[in-house]
């Protein structure tokens, strides 16, 4: 009994701290006066979607994320709007926090990590919009898991968090077989298989319809808003042509890169996957580049690799323009369509890099 106790007190410690800081952040949200302002705006939108204990991909709900995922937040939608929000950022935080690479005796660096994907200008942005990124990074981070630990079931359930916005990762889903190597052999495919039609099938025939009718009608697509190639190409004066030319060239890139350089799991590949996802999207919102920044730019920063001291200050430069609010909304978008081809493009060199001289440890996230 005394081996037991001893080895129960830590988690029942932890867990009390975690709940501790979980109220704390739901107190704190629950003050914050969000009347005439931004505040919660994308929350504001997604909770009629999964309120009442059912899912609405209607006129009064933006709700785009896929039913599986979907009714994961169901509970948060009874709750008050601004407690659900500081749960929303309270999961953004920790999911956070698990994404950041974490070695043996390197406590230190992996604060340093943390910090800098906590307080990132994204972070924060998708914590005060009360957007569910978190969604789609704990899909990245079990898929993580699954592959370094060979679990199909594990793998699974990572792929079903992280199509939750398909747009962010439709293209890491069809290169998924380059990712995770020829070790996941035909039984763990088969396997894999098998968990994702036992919560794929009942879930597209029950929600399937409006899921996809709610996905293919977003109003936001070609706006000021949109940090799609498509949209950020004739948004600065190119033809419709043009931008679909351009968009051409970058998919054939990109399957020439996956193809020649990718021959199995990477922090780099999944980087380089979900910038091309957000770029060759129909629609990609520039707060969905947090996704490309957490899994891939702060392992890069940790590694001391230059391209990730790079870009993780050019992720962080929009705090420049926190005094311009007019410039922010003009060219925001833009600005990450543009950080994310840097990013596209610094990855697949990586992935080169990698490819030639492989070094598995800077693929490994730790878990």
């Amino acid at each position: 009994m005394k081996f037991r106790l001893s080895v129960l007190v830590p988690y029942a410690v932890a867990g009390a701290v975690i709940l501790a800081v979980l109220l704390l952040v739901v107190w704190f949200f629950m003050r914050i006066p969000i009347a005439g302002t931004t505040l919660a705006m994308d929350w504001i939108t997604i909770r009629p979607g999964v309120d009442h204990w059912d899912l609405s991909y209607g006129k009064d709900s933006l709700l785009r994320l896929t039913p599986w995922s979907a009714v994961l937040l169901l509970p948060l939608g009874q709750l008050p709007l601004l407690a659900g929000w500081g749960i929303v950022a309270f999961l953004t935080l920790i999911v956070l926090m698990v994404c950041v690479p974490r070695e043996e005796n390197s406590g230190g660096k992996w604060m340093a990590g943390v910090f800098a994907a906590a307080f990132s200008f994204l972070a924060l942005r998708t914590m005060a919009d009360g957007n569910v990124e978190f969604l789609t990074l704990a899909g990245l981070i079990l898929l993580e898991a699954g592959l370094l630990r060979k679990n199909p079931v594990v793998f699974a359930l990572g792929i079903l968090l992280t199509i939750s916005k398909v747009q962010e990762t439709w293209i890491l889903a069809l290169f998924l077989p380059l990712v995770a190597g020829r070790e996941w052999g035909p039984r763990r495919w088969l396997v894999t298989a098998a968990a994702l039609a036992l919560v794929i099938v009942p879930a597209i025939l029950w929600r399937g319809r409006e899921w996809l009718s709610a996905v293919f009608s977003i109003q936001d697509r070609g706006s000021i808003m949109d940090s799609s190639l498509l949209a950020a190409a004739q948004r600065m004066g190119g033809t419709i042509g043009s931008a679909f030319l351009l968009w051409m060239i970058l998919i054939l890139a990109t399957v020439a890169v996956g193809v020649l350089f990718v021959r199995g799991y990477s922090r780099e590949a999944l980087g380089f996957f979900t910038a091309a996802s957000l770029l060759l999207a129909p629609y990609a919102a520039g707060n969905n580049a947090l996704i490309v920044y957490a899994i891939a730019v702060i392992p890069l920063l940790l590694w001391r690799r230059w391209e990730g001291a790079l870009l993780a200050v050019l992720f962080n430069l929009p705090y420049l323009l926190l005094p311009f609010p007019d410039l922010n909304y003009r060219y925001s978008a833009s600005y990450w369509t543009l950080i994310l081809l840097l990013a596209w493009l610094l990855l697949a060199l990586r992935l080169r890099k990698i490819r030639k001289a492989p070094n598995p440890a800077e693929g490994a996230a730790g878990l």
